[in-house]
């Protein structure tokens, strides 16, 4: 049933702000996402392909768990694309991990740089001027950097990769 997808795409990109925000996805966003899955299989009577989905939940998360002990993923995003993982079944699950990688690396990339450009003394220099001088504003970027650190908020990216399984299945209706 699309509205169901739709829903869970809604709470997808729900928990994905929420991570921006706070760096935290609460748990019951994944949980409705999963059990929004099995709604809607339920609903379509398509009962032969949920235990693969569920394998697929299942190996996600129980990887998802070494991840997060090794200190890469946070919970919450484990958590997310292991809910994710019950919607991409093994048809989509290899996309899944791929755009996520791919979303996660953008990220990254866009978190990146503006530390990079703080190391450089006379160019984070000449931004901050450019902004205070012509703007009359501080430059958002390079002071939200400051002031967090350099925690990236992987939801997004688990939120894209979503978006893009999720449209993939439009796409074939």
């Amino acid at each position: 049933m699309p509205i169901l997808m739709m829903s869970a795409g809604g709470l997808m990109v729900v928990a994905a702000i929420w991570d921006v925000f706070s760096r935290r996805i609460p748990n019951l966003l994944p949980v409705i996402i999963a059990l929004l899955y099995f709604v809607s299989a339920g609903a379509i009577g398509d009962w032969a392909s949920i235990p693969w989905h569920l394998l697929c939940g299942l190996g996600v998360l129980v990887v998802g768990i070494f991840i997060f002990a090794l200190g890469w993923l946070g919970g919450g995003d484990v958590k997310l694309l292991a809910a994710l993982a019950l919607w991409a079944g093994p048809d989509q699950l290899l996309l899944l991990l791929l755009m996520t990688c791919l979303a996660g690396g953008a990220l990254a990339l866009a978190f990146v740089l503006p530390v990079l450009i703080l190391r450089k003394p006379a160019l984070s220099g000449l931004i901050d001027w450019f902004f205070v001088k012509v703007l009359k504003q501080p430059a958002p970027m390079l002071q939200t950097v400051r002031s967090m650190g350099l925690q990236l908020p992987y939801g997004v990216a688990i939120a894209i990769a979503g978006a893009v399984v999720f449209y993939q299945y439009f796409k074939v209706l």
